[in-house]
């Protein structure tokens, strides 16, 4: 079989890329190995592939954002986040209605130990042609967060993000419009389900959304707790529709779902594993397709493996059916493994086609995607036990409906055509770029406006003065106060002078990345006179200096 291999040198002097006409791809860091974490089909038929970069010891580092040709082949990417200075954990990420991508993560920017387990949840919008559009990054002290998935709305995004060090894991979910300005920000817990990990958000036409997850059920009775797959639903201004422990009132049945999608009559379809004492072999796990209404009722669930397994993500194909993906344990020649494969299945669990990925593959389940002429993208990963190529690196495969793989397609096409001004190779897209967020518990901590250091003072002729590196902008939606720590505000910003009886004196226009500013008083009358930073037609920082 033949395999490509795309070489991508990092340090952006050049690329060099290995052209095959099969299937699957492999796209290789020189530098670190990576794992595939989301693809999808781009407006003009390329593909789009979204990888987690790591480092020494297996931790995460940065993500990997790859533009691709329609048989793989890479156009351009770009490396988010800067893993010598922080580290950067990317989780998955959304196609936005005007063909840009909305990425869910979690960075250690702020934290002043990069070691720590603390972070801070991000969500990065990306236009077509690879450029930022914006970045929000929500500071929350004292807890380890990530953003875990995000989706967007009929009004703007709504982020998911969970909360590791908290009691009860609580399920953290932020509402943004357009421009990534927050809306509403909400943790959310119940009583009866206790340690949420929340995995997937899933947008409803009437503007609600449903988490899709697994918790503890906890009746308050009984002597122990049960694993259940979880599903919160909130409504559009983020207030809890329902809250279901899924099989809650049968002890016989456990499990866990991580991803959800929904048909055109309303049935909510759920990939996962299910733990039953009504199947053998009895309490292991297995794979499962959950089916239920919107409300919680209706539930069924389908196994679709008599042995220990599990399912991880799932999409529509264009007929209808479903592909999903997973792994299943078993043995060969007395040795224990784990396999990745994908299932073609009916919306009732049977099964139309099975493929086997890896014959022994111990990351997460690869995640699929379908394309508009109904072929599949799985993106994942595979250990040193692979028929395709070197290991520990981001494996993406192309599956007809037949779950073969895809053969190499000859039409001549235009790409990134809504880029007239061309696109950027490499780049790096630093959290540098983004908005800082904090949260309501900080916001007395934060000065309104920020006083800038001038010096010397008093003045005779020339004198500096040093800009602060955050502004702080105030605002309140639906009684949610939130402060908007920005870094990147010196391109809107000017720095004006006046006297004491309010008369304009001289003012700097300010440039990206300016730190200080100089003005020169030698002409200046003796007196007070006032500085004052505005930022978008706002004050947002000031000092007084004296000659």
């Amino acid at each position: 079989m033949k395999t490509s291999f795309l070489f991508i040198v990092l340090n952006f002097a050049f690329a060099f890329l290995a052209v095959s006409q099969t299937w699957p791809k492999i796209y290789i860091n020189p530098v670190a190995n990576s794992s595939g974490k989301a693809a999808f089909e781009t407006y003009d038929n390329g593909i789009i592939l979204l990888s987690q970069n790591i480092g020494q010891y297996g931790l995460r580092t940065s993500g990997w954002l790859i533009k691709n040709d329609n048989n793989g082949n890479l156009l351009w990417d770009r490396i988010i986040g800067k893993h010598e200075q922080y580290i950067s954990l990317v989780d998955n990420m959304s196609i936005t209605s005007d063909s840009g991508v909305i990425l869910a993560m979690g960075t250690k920017y702020l934290e002043p130990n990069p070691n720590d387990i603390l972070g801070d949840p991000a969500f990065i919008k990306v236009n077509s042609c690879g450029q930022l559009d914006w970045c929000t990054l929500i500071s929350i002290q004292g807890t380890s967060n990530s953003g875990t998935d995000i989706v967007q709305t009929n009004d703007g995004f709504i982020g998911l993000y969970s909360n590791w060090n908290v009691p009860t894991h609580a399920i953290g979910v932020v509402k943004m419009d357009f421009n990534g300005q927050i809306q509403w920000l909400f943790t959310y817990d119940c009583d009866t389900i206790v340690d949420n990990n929340p995995f997937d958000i899933l947008g409803l036409d009437d503007g609600s959304t449903i988490v899709t997850g697994y918790g503890y059920y906890d009746d308050g009775q009984s002597a122990y707790v049960s694993l259940k797959p979880v599903k919160l639903h909130i409504d559009s201004d983020g207030e809890v529709i329902s809250w279901q422990a899924v099989h809650y009132d049968n002890d016989s049945i456990r499990g866990v779902d991580y991803e959800t999608i929904m048909d055109n009559r309303g049935n909510l379809f759920s990939a996962g594993y299910t733990v039953t004492t009504q199947t053998y072999p009895y309490n292991y796990s297995k794979k499962s397709l959950r089916r239920q209404k919107v409300d919680g009722t209706q539930v069924e669930y389908f196994i679709l493996n008599d042995t220990v397994s599990s399912n991880g993500f799932l999409d529509w194909t264009t007929d209808s059916s479903i592909v999903i993906t997973g792994t299943t344990e078993g043995q060969e020649n007395n040795w224990f493994q784990v396999r990745s494969d994908v299932l073609l299945i009916d919306t009732l669990g049977n099964v139309l086609h099975r493929r086997r990925f890896l014959d022994d593959y111990w990351g997460a389940a690869y995640r699929v995607s379908t394309t508009h002429d109904n072929k599949i993208l799985a993106i994942g990963s595979a250990d040193a036990a692979n028929p395709y190529g070197p290991p520990g690196n981001t494996f993406l495969f192309k599956l007809n409906s037949n779950l073969e793989d895809d053969i190499y397609d000859p039409t001549p096409r235009v790409y990134d055509y809504a880029c007239p001004g061309g696109v950027a190779l490499h780049d790096t897209i630093g959290m540098e770029d983004c908005d800082i967020v904090v949260s309501v518990e900080q916001l007395a901590t934060l000065p309104n406006v920020a006083v800038m250091e001038v010096y010397p003072n008093p003045v005779s002729d020339v004198f500096q003065v040093r800009l602060p590196e955050f502004i702080a902008i105030r605002n309140n939606n639906h009684g949610l106060n939130t402060a908007l720590y920005q870094s990147n505000y010196q391109q809107q910003s000017v720095l004006q002078v006046f006297d004491l009886s309010g008369r304009f004196i001289t003012e700097q226009k300010l440039t990206q990345g300016q730190m200080v500013v100089q003005f020169d008083a030698e002409r200046w009358v003796p007196g007070m006179y006032l500085l004052r930073l505005v930022y978008k037609d706002k004050t947002v920082g000031s000092a007084k200096v004296v000659k």
